[in-house]
């Protein structure tokens, strides 16, 4: 037979469940505005007593529990909501580095402007035209040997500011990749400690909420897949191989002495395979995008070199001077140039005429030099159609960056808008669960109140009559 204080035993349960519930309840509510946490839930489950034929039985038919118990604190969790956001997280990353980076070559080439590489052509052309028609006036020589001056710093500045932009991009690299490996370290510690804390049989919630928000981040570096061990503990792999395995992680690096440098994992030097994230777009910009960018100015400069040394070469300057380059030989050029005037060149050597018996009047020459704006000289189409290609497909590359990055924007706020539906903290709910745990409470209390009067009752008053 069950004693008497057999349910004031139950009522003591209920009132520890109601008050653990509570806890609960106000650990959401503090954490309602904590990145990266999710609700949590008591879960409350009845508890019964074995109970053997014959011995500890009650009078009574039937089976009355013994109260209730807090099975666990389960934390509230859509895994394939996690999964979906990590996949476009990876997009997000790689498409908001190429727009960032894209939008910066479009302020390095500054087009269209009075100062970009288009106007400083036009300009260069127009005062050949102008020479053509003035060959004996030295301000008008002198003019066009600026305006040579202004169109081969135009193209180196571009060249430097583009290769700035490289380096600008492997440090950005380097920075990311120890971004990894302090991610990596942080996951692989969080391990240890979810695991100590979950052999005991309880859940690590915070530590997995935190652990969670770490492989967010990393996700929108590098592209990884995410498993979970039966210890619960994250394995994180990069196109097959371990970065994070348990309590253990490996390390990448960024090798400078290869050219370009690159991502290798720094115990083994084998190279990092990068499928998406903001690495991969760094990767792309750097060996695709910039370096194409700085193949067509080069084309565009060393064309321009040929074309002009070939015709000014022929001419004859007003002192009579024969064979003279405009622009210097490619062999001349410093490491940081793609075309330079040639400094030796006077401004009477400038070839304004084809003849040295028409001269100072001729400038036919010059003329020549300034109808090489319309020839057909570089990938089938005119200069002018050359470098307008070349910023069209700067203008359509950065617009598609920029659509990419919105899709993707969209895409990650209706994944959040999921995960927060499953995840997030509703004040409201947690306000309606804090006055249904409290009445709990305040009813377990008034049963402990009840179950004390009535043993009251058998202790004080019963036995009285007769003594």
């Amino acid at each position: 037979m069950k004693s008497s204080f057999f349910g004031l035993d139950i009522a003591k349960k209920a009132l520890f469940a109601s008050q653990y519930a509570l806890n609960v309840t106000a650990h959401n509510i503090a954490n309602a505005n904590t990145e990266g946490y999710s609700r949590q839930q008591a879960i409350m489950s009845s508890t019964h007593l074995e109970s053997l034929y014959g011995f500890n039985r009650s009078f009574f038919k039937g089976q009355v529990g013994s109260g209730v118990t807090i099975e666990e604190v389960r934390r509230i969790r859509d895994m394939f909501v996690d999964y979906d956001y990590r996949n476009e997280n990876q997009a997000l990353g790689e498409w908001e580095i190429k727009s960032d980076f894209l939008q910066k070559i479009e302020l390095i080439f500054n087009e269209p402007s009075e100062t970009g590489i288009r106007s400083v052509l036009d300009n260069f052309w127009n005062a050949f035209q102008e020479l053509s028609k003035h060959p004996e006036n030295l301000t008008v020589r002198e003019i066009v040997y600026q305006r040579g001056v202004d169109l081969a710093d135009t193209i180196n500045h571009i060249n430097r500011k583009l290769s700035d932009l490289t380096d600008h991009a492997n440090f950005t690299m380097e920075t990311k990749v120890g971004d990894i490996n302090s991610l990596s370290r942080q996951i692989a510690e969080l391990n240890l400690k979810i695991q100590q804390v979950e052999i005991t049989g309880d859940n690590a919630n915070d530590l997995r909420d935190r652990r969670d928000l770490l492989i967010d981040r990393l996700s929108k570096i590098i592209d990884i897949d995410v498993n979970e061990n039966e210890h619960g503990q994250s394995v994180i792999t990069i196109s097959g191989t371990p970065l994070v395995q348990g309590i253990y992680y490996k390390e990448l690096k960024l090798d400078e002495t290869a050219e370009p440098p690159e991502i290798i994992w720094a115990k083994t030097g084998r190279n990092v395979d990068i499928q998406s994230g903001e690495l991969r777009g760094l990767l792309d910009i750097r060996d695709d995008v910039i370096a194409e960018y700085q193949n067509n100015l080069k084309q565009l400069a060393d064309t321009l070199r040929d074309e002009i040394n070939a015709i000014h070469k022929n001419g004859y300057g007003l002192d009579g001077s024969n064979g003279i380059n405009f622009f210097k030989e490619a062999v001349d050029l410093s490491d940081d140039e793609l075309i330079a005037v040639n400094p030796y060149l006077d401004i009477e050597q400038i070839a304004a005429a084809t003849d040295a018996a028409n001269l100072p009047g001729d400038g036919s020459n010059a003329l020549a030099l300034a109808q090489l704006k319309n020839a057909e000289v570089i990938n089938g189409g005119t200069f002018d159609d050359f470098t307008k290609s070349l910023v069209s497909r700067l203008g359509v590359q950065t617009q598609e960056a920029k659509r990419m990055v919105d899709n993707q924007e969209l895409l990650i706020s209706h994944l959040e808008n999921r995960r927060e539906m499953a995840s997030g903290v509703s004040l409201d709910e947690e306000m309606a669960n804090m006055v249904r745990f409290q009445h709990a409470y305040t009813a377990a209390a008034r049963l402990v109140t009840a179950i004390d009067e009535m043993i009251g009752i058998v202790v004080e008053r019963m036995g009285l009559v007769g003594r």
